[in-house]
């Protein structure tokens, strides 16, 4: 698969660079040092999944997460994370990050995240979804209560169709579109009708705010 790199730090593009070519599905075909260089690459060559670091000049890796998935919606955004870096948490998945990863992460990990976004599922570690749930729950911040007023404590049944349960349930597991066709016996297109509908109703923008959502219910 084809991957592109974005972070400001040339020692952290080399460091992934040199993981990634250890792994010979993974073909890493351009870096860039901020958002703005990203899309201007984007422009010749769209890779598969994108690792996108956070904190970048110019254009940070939130925005560029929107304008990517506006654009390319079928090239999948993981964003590089660190543990001081909670506000931007939400941010990201608002605009349509398919998983994050600390930047400490181990290099099996990584290649595992890559792999899972690539295949159409949502990977956060442990540790992400932590910090996650945790700022569900923060009282203090509005932009996150704005984010999260939908998701807290609301009972499922009356909102979904006892099969769209059934799918929500499946996406809770992380399974794909094509997994839960094979899990349910419905058609990989049938699958992604569904999601779009559970999306629809429940006011949700992407899958990683369904899984959130679901955790929270």
């Amino acid at each position: 698969m084809r991957v592109m790199i974005a972070d400001d730090q040339g020692i952290v593009r080399d460091g992934l660079n040199m993981i990634l070519s250890l792994y010979e599905e993974i073909d890493v075909i351009a870096e860039a040092a901020n958002g703005e260089e990203l899309l201007a690459l984007l422009q010749s060559q769209v890779p598969d999944v994108i690792l996108m670091d956070i904190r970048m000049p110019v254009m940070n890796g939130i925005d560029a997460t929107k304008i990517v998935k506006q654009q390319y919606p079928g090239v999948k955004v993981i964003i590089l994370t660190t543990f001081n870096e909670d506000e931007y948490i939400f941010s990201g998945l608002k605009n349509g990050a398919d998983g994050y990863i600390l930047k400490d992460t181990s290099s099996k990990e990584m290649i595992k995240a890559i792999h899972a976004a690539y295949e159409g599922n949502l990977l956060l570690q442990p540790e992400i979804t932590n910090r996650i749930i945790h700022a569900l729950h923060t009282t203090d911040n509005t932009a996150v209560m704005n984010a999260s007023e939908s998701p807290v404590q609301k009972d499922l049944t009356p909102l979904l169709t006892p099969r769209e349960i059934e799918v929500a349930e499946q996406i809770l597991q992380g399974k794909s579109n094509k997994a839960i066709g094979d899990a349910l016996f419905l058609a990989e297109g049938t699958v992604k009708n569904y999601v779009s509908h559970i999306l629809d109703k429940l006011e949700l923008s992407s899958r990683a705010e369904l899984i959130l959502y679901l955790q929270n219910n």
